[in-house]
Parts: C-alpha cells; sequence; structure tokens
C-alpha cells in the first residue's frame, strides 16, 4: 500500500493530518452504511430488473465499506514516527 502512504503524505503536505484522513474515511463509511441501510430495507417490488439493479448496489456499497475499513486500519497501524509531521 505504498499508494496511501504517497496519499496521506501528499494530503499532510497540502492540508490533511492523519485524523483529518480518517475522521474522512469514518464519514464515507457513515454515509455507505446508512445507504446500503436504506436500499436493504427497501421492501417494494420493482420487478426482476430492479431487484438485480438493486442486488448490485448492494454488492457495490460492501465493496466499498471493506475498502474503507481496510484503509482505516491501515492508516491506524502507522506508527506516529512514521507520520509526516507538518
Amino acid at each position: 500500500m505504498d499508494w496511501v502512504e504517497s496519499l496521506l503524505k501528499r494530503s499532510c503536505d497540502k492540508t490533511l493530518t492523519k485524523e483529518e484522513v480518517l475522521r474522512s474515511l469514518f464519514h464515507m463509511i457513515e454515509i455507505n452504511e446508512n445507504t446500503l441501510n436504506h436500499i436493504q430495507s427497501d421492501k417494494r417490488d420493482f420487478g426482476p430488473e430492479l431487484e438485480k439493479l438493486k442486488q448490485t448496489e448492494i454488492s457495490d456499497l460492501d465493496f466499498h465499506l471493506k475498502y474503507y475499513r481496510s484503509l482505516v486500519n491501515y492508516i491506524n497501524s502507522i506508527p506516529e514516527n512514521k507520520m509526516i509531521k507538518r
């Protein structure tokens, strides 16, 4: 995940701290969880074509949630002494 470190370094060089990056990721997780819950709780029947689209959207949101959570875990694993100080 060298690209994550590179992105984090560029973010720190410009404006973002580690905490700000994490806060942004947590926000994205929250948005995706809310959207996923909304889609899953909608019990209307729109027919097979839209049901397939709904399942694709659920799968995509699930993937993004796993991705954002893995980024949070990775960023949290970076020791503070390896972080770029401003």
